[in-house]
């Protein structure tokens, strides 16, 4: 779960999953809606389909069947009733067969089957986070665009209504020939300039809604400066995908190898008539016990139908040039994805390195603007109060209030920057601001 907040114009430190509280539950609200959207449904379902290819893999039971009917063309010959084992030729016949495969335990290539199913679905569990994450983060961005859309209206706004007293007693001053046509003409265009930031400052907002409402719909906004943000930690997800593919490769091999290896068969025929047989046979490859049924007419004769049952016992190779050159590739491959994780975990040490600078900056830089605001505000306040005492002219403190409106507009973009350079840390570690439920994505 997630709380999120501030300090003091720098938003500091997101994700503390085992707090809980109203903060994290409007955040959970909040972000609910990002469930519905088609590219997180399809992340889903991939999950839920590399679900039930492990789950498959696991199972104890395989059974199959089949049969099939036939029709002879028989050339009529005349046999002699009287002669001992002589028969006339059926018309037609069939056969029926059933297998079942037990699986106690894996071995082989069935183990094989289960560790690639498993390292599939967690790929595909981190593309999931990914996704999650990503949208995640754009819906915070936008909630805050909204939140410093909304701030720097006002602020346009308190601007706008200074710049037009300004023009007031700047026109009032033109009247007793204590201001020039100069000073008029710069009060109008303070108030002007005044007006263009309030009309940018509404259309921010109008796209900054529009943005958000795209992602999470007409749903209510937490207010982002009460959340905390904590920078999280782990293996990037760069590294865990690099892993992943090599534990993929490695599969590959032993699969690739245990195909030179001999393959030794064993079973036991039981005829119990003519027509029926049962059996039971297992094979090195994956040790798995397999019992069937068959059925034909028909049957056997004799001397075959005089057989209880047989034992048969074999062994199967195949060497090829093929086959060597396929086990060689997937070394090959391995040694690649190796190769992989150790590219993937010096790059990754370069762009946290360029994560941690960057955040670094933004706070700087937010700090910067926060000072230039306060001297901002002073300077405005001060202009006023020499105006008041007949000591400054409007023009000068219109001047004040539209640099005011500037330094905010500035410290909100800067504060904006440090959201933005903070939730990159979740992005780089696919690290959801919410964790998913266990029905969503099981970890």
């Amino acid at each position: 779960m997630v709380r999120i907040l501030l300090f003091a114009f720098a938003l500091v430190l997101p994700f503390a999953a085992a707090q809980q509280g109203p903060d994290a539950t409007t955040l959970q609200s909040f972000l609910a809606p990002l469930q519905k959207l088609p590219s997180l449904q399809a992340a889903h379902e991939q999950v839920a389909s590399a679900q039930a290819q492990l789950q498959a893999a696991y199972d104890p039971v395989s059974l199959s069947a089949s049969g099939g009917y036939s029709r002879f063309n028989n050339t009529v010959v005349d046999t002699n009733p009287a002669v001992p084992g002589v028969q006339p030729l059926p018309n037609n016949g069939g056969q029926i067969s059933a297998d079942v495969t037990v699986r106690p335990w894996l071995f082989g290539d069935t183990a094989d089957q289960a560790d690639k199913s498993r390292i599939q679905l967690r790929q595909a569990q981190l593309e999931y986070q990914d996704a999650l994450t990503g949208l995640q983060v754009q819906a915070v961005e936008a909630a805050y665009g909204v939140q410093l859309a909304r701030e720097s209206l006002a602020s346009a706004q308190e601007g706008e209504q200074v710049a037009k007293t300004a023009l007031d007693a700047t026109r009032l001053r033109h009247d007793k020939g204590a201001a020039n046509a100069r000073d008029l003409r710069n009060a109008e265009t303070g108030l002007q300039q005044a007006q263009q930031y309030v009309a940018n400052a509404q259309g921010s907002l109008a796209l900054a809604r529009t943005s958000l409402e795209s992602l999470v719909g007409p749903t209510a906004a937490p207010d982002v400066e009460k959340l905390a943000l904590t920078i999280p930690h782990g293996t990037a997800l760069a590294v865990q995908k690099a892993q992943l593919s090599a534990e993929l490769a490695g599969v590959s091999v032993r699969n690739a190898t245990r195909s030179v290896y001999p393959v030794v068969q064993a079973g036991y025929t039981w005829n119990v008539d003519s027509q029926d047989s049962l059996g039971i046979s297992i094979e090195s490859r994956t040790l798995q016990p397999k019992i069937s049924y068959n059925f034909q007419s028909p049957g056997s004769v004799f001397p075959e139908n005089d057989v209880n049952g047989n034992f048969q016992i074999g062994i199967s190779m195949s060497i090829s040039p093929g086959v060597i050159d396929g086990l060689n590739a997937t070394h090959a491959q391995l040694r690649a994805a190796q190769d992989g994780v150790d590219a993937a975990k010096r790059n990754t040490a370069v762009q946290k390195a360029s994560l941690d600078n960057d955040l670094a900056q933004a706070k700087r830089s937010l700090s910067l603007a926060q000072r230039k605001v306060d001297d901002a505000r002073k300077t405005l306040e001060e202009d006023q109060t020499r105006e008041k005492l007949g000591l400054g002219d409007p023009l000068t403190t219109q001047q004040a209030a539209l640099d005011l409106t500037q330094r905010q507009l500035d410290l909100q973009q800067a504060r904006q920057d440090v959201l933005a350079k903070t939730l990159a840390y979740y992005t780089f570690y696919a690290r959801p601001l919410v964790k998913p439920t266990v029905s969503e994505v099981q970890p």
